[in-house]
């Protein structure tokens, strides 16, 4: 879609389903700073038509490149996109002017069951200077499942600023009780400032377990003020069984990050 408002790709009943796979690019592009107010919902991207097996598109599963406030899922029941199998990315959010956008209740990696391994070739979600954009949600429904990518479950990097990512599952299965891990780590934040994974509810708290690297790992210039807070990095989501991160639940080569903070709720387990 480009310089294309107000569309709807997909649906929420499974009738209204695409399957999108095979192509020679991104499965769905968004492009444009006239690209705002799509939605894209209930859509096989990048596998077949069971959902169990690859038929990879060629880029990502879904490019958002300088194009705001659209919807790729949602948290109503059917909205969710499987986004699984590509030969890059799940889902980029690129350039500035990509902003306010939502991800939301996706299954990013795995197949439709949410527990079987069908990754992306590269991060399940990449933010590369975008900002304001909400991964997931403080409601269940909201939850994004992103996890057994071939890198990091979600990838923020440089001029990626202000953006929100709670709820989700990064490196577990949509149980969130056995490691379905990503290949390097369950969020990398590469000189990206000012974002913030998780919160002080329960609701907002990440699960980042099961990966093969580090849980979070904050890294180079730029990658100050974020905050990371209320998350489960390592445990599984009960908070009382180990589904550990190969290597350090965190490891911080950067300055002035917070990781937990002195509210209610805010200490990460």
């Amino acid at each position: 879609l480009n310089s294309a408002p107000r569309n709807i790709v997909g649906g929420m009943a499974p009738a209204a389903r695409n399957v999108i796979s095979g192509n020679g690019g991104s499965g769905v592009y968004l492009n444009g700073s006239a690209t705002t107010g799509n939605l894209v919902q209930g859509n096989y991207i990048g596998t077949g038509s069971n959902g169990s097996f690859a038929i990879s598109n060629a880029g990502d599963g879904v490019t958002v490149q300088g194009a705001g406030v659209n919807t790729i899922g949602g948290s109503n029941a059917g909205a969710g996109n499987l986004i699984s199998g590509n030969s890059q990315g799940g889902v980029s959010l690129n350039g500035a002017g990509t902003v306010n956008n939502l991800v939301q209740g996706n299954y990013i990696g795995t197949g439709a069951s949410g527990g079987l391994a069908l990754g992306n070739t590269f991060s399940g979600v990449t933010i590369f200077g975008g900002s304001s954009n909400l991964i997931g949600g403080a409601v269940s429904a909201a939850r994004n499942v992103i996890s057994a990518n071939k890198l990091s479950g979600l990838y923020l990097t440089t001029n990626s600023v202000g953006n929100l990512v709670q709820g989700n599952f990064i490196g577990v299965d949509v149980t969130g009780t056995n490691a379905l891990g990503n290949g390097a780590d369950g969020v990398s934040i590469n000189s990206a400032g000012s974002n913030t994974i998780g919160g002080t509810t329960a609701g907002a708290r990440n699960i980042i377990s099961g990966n093969t690297n580090y849980g979070v790992e904050i890294f180079n210039a730029g990658a100050t003020a974020n905050l990371i807070q209320g998350n489960y990095i390592g445990p599984n989501a009960t908070g009382q069984s180990a589904l550990a991160n190969k290597l350090s639940g965190m490891h911080i080569q950067s300055t002035a990050n917070t990781i937990g903070g002195v509210q209610a709720g805010a200490g990460n387990l």
